[in-house]
C-alpha cells in the first residue's frame, strides 16, 4: 500500500512513485505546449493585420516548471525523508515554485504591455519604463512570497522599505512628478506624437516624443524644445491636430481704396478656386473672400482657404500670395500704398 498525495494506492512505492513522476513530466510538457500555443493565438489574432506583430512570450519553461514543481510538492510530505533534508527540500521547492510563477506572470504582463503599445502608438515612448515597473513589481511580490514560505517575518522588512521609499520619494520629488505627469499624458492623450501644439506663453511645435521625464517639441525651424512633463500636463495649450489636422489659413491683401470691390472679389475668388485644385497643400473645399475693413490705407480683404496641416501653411501661403499678386497685375488693380510723411525744414530755420 502506497499513500500518494493523500490517496491510498494498492501498489508498492517502487512502482507508484516512478509512474507518478513520469505522468507528472508528461503533464508539464503538455501544459508548456498549451501555454505556448495559447500565447501565440492571443497575439496573432487581431495583430495579424499589422506588420509589427508582437512576439509570443516564452511561457513553456515557467509553466512547465511550475506544474512539475507543484506536483513534486504534493508528494513530498508522503516521502519518508530525514527532518532536515525534508525541510530544506520543501523550502527549495517553495522558492522554485514562486520563481517559476513569477517568471511566467512577468512575461505575460510584458507581452500584454507590448501588444497594447503596438495597438496604441502613443504609448510606445513609455513602453520601456512600463516594462521595468512591471518586472520590478513582480520581483518584489515574488520575494515577499518566497520569504513568507521560508518563515521570515515580512512586516518589519516592509516597514523598513516603506521608510526608505519615503526618503527616496522626497529626494526625487521633481523626477517622480515628471514621471507621473508623463503617464498622465500617455493615458489622457491631450497631445500625441506628431501633433502640432502651442503652449500659452510658451513654445510651439510638433510633438516628437513623450518620455518618462520630459517631452520634445520640434519647431518649424527643426529645433528641439524640451518641456518637462509636469509643466506640459499643467499648461494651457492649443492642439492644432485635434479634432482634425486641417486648419483654416487667412491671406490678407490690401488694395487701393478706389478699386472696384466687385472686380476685386471676383478676381480673388477665381484665383482661390483655381489654387484649391492645383496646390497640393490645400484641402478641397470652398474658399472664402471677405472685405473686412476699409481704412485710410485701402480695402482690407481676407482670403480664407483650408490647409491640410499647420506645417503646410508656409508653402500654401507662399503660393497663394504669388497667384493673387499676379492676378491683381493682370486685372490692373493697384495695391494700397502706405502713406509717407516728409518733414520739410522751416523757413526761419538757419541752414547749415
Amino acid at each position: 500500500m502506497t499513500r500518494l498525495a493523500g490517496i491510498d494506492i494498492a501498489a508498492a512505492p517502487v512502482v507508484v512513485v516512478p509512474l507518478f513522476l513520469l505522468g507528472l513530466l508528461v503533464l508539464s510538457v503538455v501544459a508548456a505546449r498549451l501555454a505556448r500555443s495559447a500565447a501565440t493565438r492571443w497575439l496573432s489574432g487581431p495583430a495579424g493585420e499589422r506588420a509589427d506583430t508582437t512576439p509570443a512570450p516564452s511561457l513553456g519553461v515557467p509553466i512547465g516548471s511550475a506544474v512539475l514543481i507543484g506536483g513534486m510538492m504534493l508528494i513530498l510530505p508522503e516521502l519518508t525523508l530525514p527532518g532536515r533534508i525534508g525541510r530544506w527540500l520543501g523550502a527549495a521547492f517553495d522558492i522554485a515554485f514562486v520563481l517559476a510563477c513569477a517568471l511566467g506572470l512577468s512575461r505575460i504582463a510584458v507581452a500584454a504591455l507590448t501588444e497594447y503599445a503596438a495597438r496604441n502608438p502613443g504609448v510606445r515612448p513609455a513602453l520601456g519604463v512600463s516594462r521595468g515597473i512591471v518586472r520590478i513589481a513582480v520581483a518584489v511580490l515574488a520575494a515577499i512570497m518566497a520569504l513568507e514560505s521560508l518563515g521570515v517575518p515580512v512586516a518589519p522588512l516592509l516597514t523598513t522599505l516603506g521608510i526608505g521609499s519615503l526618503a527616496v520619494a522626497l529626494a526625487l520629488q521633481e523626477t517622480l512628478a515628471n514621471f507621473f505627469a508623463g503617464l498622465h499624458l500617455l493615458a489622457d492623450r491631450p497631445v500625441r506624437p506628431g501633433d502640432y501644439i502651442k503652449i500659452l506663453d510658451g513654445a510651439e511645435g510638433f510633438v516628437e516624443t513623450i518620455g518618462w521625464r520630459s517631452s520634445r517639441l520640434r519647431t518649424t525651424t527643426n529645433n528641439i524644445v524640451i518641456v518637462p512633463n509636469q509643466k506640459l500636463s499643467q499648461a494651457i495649450l492649443t492642439n492644432y491636430h485635434l479634432p482634425v489636422s486641417n486648419v483654416a489659413m487667412t491671406v490678407v491683401m490690401i488694395v487701393a481704396a478706389e478699386s472696384d470691390a466687385d472686380a476685386v472679389e471676383k478676381a480673388f475668388h477665381e484665383e482661390l478656386v483655381r489654387a484649391v485644385g492645383e496646390v497640393e497643400e490645400l484641402r478641397g473645399g470652398k474658399p472664402t473672400v471677405r472685405l473686412t475693413d476699409v481704412t485710410d490705407a485701402g480695402q482690407v480683404w481676407h482670403c480664407v482657404v483650408e490647409v491640410k496641416d499647420v506645417e503646410a501653411q508656409r508653402i500654401a501661403g507662399h503660393e497663394l500670395r504669388k497667384r493673387l499678386l499676379a492676378r491683381l497685375r493682370r486685372e490692373k488693380i493697384a495695391l494700397a500704398v502706405k502713406e509717407r510723411v516728409f518733414l520739410l525744414p522751416e523757413k526761419n530755420q538757419p541752414q547749415v
